[in-house]
């Protein structure tokens, strides 16, 4: 008899004779039970990562192919209920890889690994908190109609995109981006609803398109080494900016930005706008470009 506090749910695996270019295509999802709530961590080594909204009667289906190499990767799935808030962990490493005692992954320098495909489909109708950590590769996740509490992502080498392109159901407390040497974009950012943003870059080029509906007030931290970074920001909106003066970076603005003080920028609607953005930026070397959209 299962304990109601804490329930372990059966993984269904399927492995299909239908083969893809280089292999064949696996299948494993958990269907839905009572949850109210679901934690979920993807972690990923080297790859393509895609996530997206699924239905309302799965909690997550993954897909991704395996190749003929006995060192492809396989993927590691535990879910696990305890009460009504469910607790998800995915995650793909090369066969090689070697785990510290933090839980940290490291990969052999002289490991021969082949990119993968992966795709996830995450539960529609519940609020989810979602860390993924990713290392090498490529990542591109459609947040688009899910409910979201909380949303952390890490990358580390890698082109990644993210997407709002519907309103986020749920109050989100924070997003978080941290990436390394990337090409980064993301779009309809202020359909997250979020209450504060974070976004962290080391070397590389960023695109933030702050579109969708905003009808509070948000904070955003924007931290970036050595790259660019492009904010894109609707008309509609107001928006303060505090900048870091740096003589090693750039700043530039559309004309209708005021100075107010020395570092202290606002847009000419500010007072009046019903949505407002409070946007802190420090740039090391590069350039920061602020732009106003329709």
């Amino acid at each position: 008899m299962k304990n109601r506090y804490f329930a372990t749910f059966t993984i269904i695996t399927i492995l299909t004779t239908q083969h893809f270019l280089f292999g064949q295509a696996v299948h494993s999802e958990v269907a839905r039970s009572s949850e109210k709530e679901v934690n979920v961590k993807i972690s990923s080594s080297f790859g393509s990562v895609n996530i997206e909204k699924g239905g309302t009667d799965k909690i997550v289906e993954v897909f991704y192919r395996t190749k003929k190499d006995e060192d492809d990767p396989k993927l590691s799935m535990n879910y696990k209920l305890r009460g009504d808030i469910g607790d998800l962990r995915l995650e793909m490493h090369p066969k090689d890889s070697e785990r510290d005692e933090s839980g940290g992954v490291h990969v052999k320098t002289d490991l021969n690994f082949k990119t993968d495909e992966w795709y996830v489909k995450l539960v529609e109708g519940i609020p989810l908190s979602i860390s993924a950590e990713l290392g090498a590769g490529k990542s591109d996740f459609d947040f688009s109609g899910l409910m979201l509490k909380d949303v952390s992502i890490s990358t580390g080498a890698s082109s990644s995109s993210i997407q709002f392109d519907e309103p986020n159901r749920s109050e989100m407390d924070e997003l978080h981006i941290e990436t390394g040497v990337s090409k980064f974009s993301a779009n309809n950012l202020n359909n997250a609803n979020f209450k504060r943003m974070s976004f962290e870059g080391g070397v590389g080029s960023y695109f933030l398109d702050f579109g969708g509906d905003l009808s509070r007030s948000a904070d955003v931290d924007v931290n970036v080494g050595l790259g660019v970074v492009t904010l894109v920001i609707p008309r509609s909106v107001g928006v303060r900016i505090r900048y870091e003066d740096s003589w090693l970076s750039n700043l530039s603005m559309d004309d209708e930005f005021v100075r107010k003080r020395k570092g202290i920028y606002e847009s000419e609607n500010y007072s009046d706008a019903k949505g407002r953005l409070n946007i802190y930026i420090e740039s090391g070397l590069g350039s920061v470009k602020v732009r106003r959209s329709k």
